[in-house]
């Protein structure tokens, strides 16, 4: 794995977990590659102040998050990583039942049920960054920041 980009290291870790625990990929999987730039321009074009950052660009995508976003909440890492990824589903009103995107600071997308993709997570060792769980309707956002140890809730108003 060494010999990869450093970009390929988590989605290779994800691809072991995804095998490692028999998940099925109608659950969890990822995104097209075709459609990755319509899912993260939705993303981009949703959240962040793209008159002020114009270039598309993910990491630290929350320092440029648009000042009219509601903050619903924030949840720190010192709670326990599964802990803080378990209040996404407390923090954020969702069908649940419906999937989402999960987006990745490196640039991978991928598509889910929550509950599988906080379980691919809680497994993730360390190649992880930023990350970014997003409903298909780029109204809803939880946005988690590896500098700041914590995940971020946000509804468009």
């Amino acid at each position: 794995m060494k010999d990869q980009p450093v970009k390929y290291w988590i989605r290779n870790e994800i691809e072991e977990i995804i095998k490692e625990k028999s998940i099925d990929r109608k659950l969890f999987y990822e995104y097209s590659k075709t459609k990755y730039k319509k899912v993260i321009n939705g993303f981009y074009y949703a959240f962040a102040d793209y008159e002020k950052y114009p270039k598309v660009e993910l990491n630290y995508c929350w320092l440029h998050f648009r000042q009219e976003l509601k903050e619903i909440d924030c949840v720190s890492e010192t709670i326990g990583w599964n802990c803080m990824l378990a209040k996404i589903k407390e923090r954020l009103l969702y069908d649940w039942n419906k999937k989402i995107y999960l987006i990745l600071s490196d640039g991978w997308v991928y598509e889910g049920y929550i509950d599988i993709i906080t379980d691919v997570l809680s497994e993730v060792d360390g190649w992880l960054d930023d990350f970014y769980i997003v409903t298909p309707q780029y109204d809803k956002l939880a946005a988690y920041s590896d500098d700041g140890q914590c995940l971020v809730f946000y509804e468009k108003q």
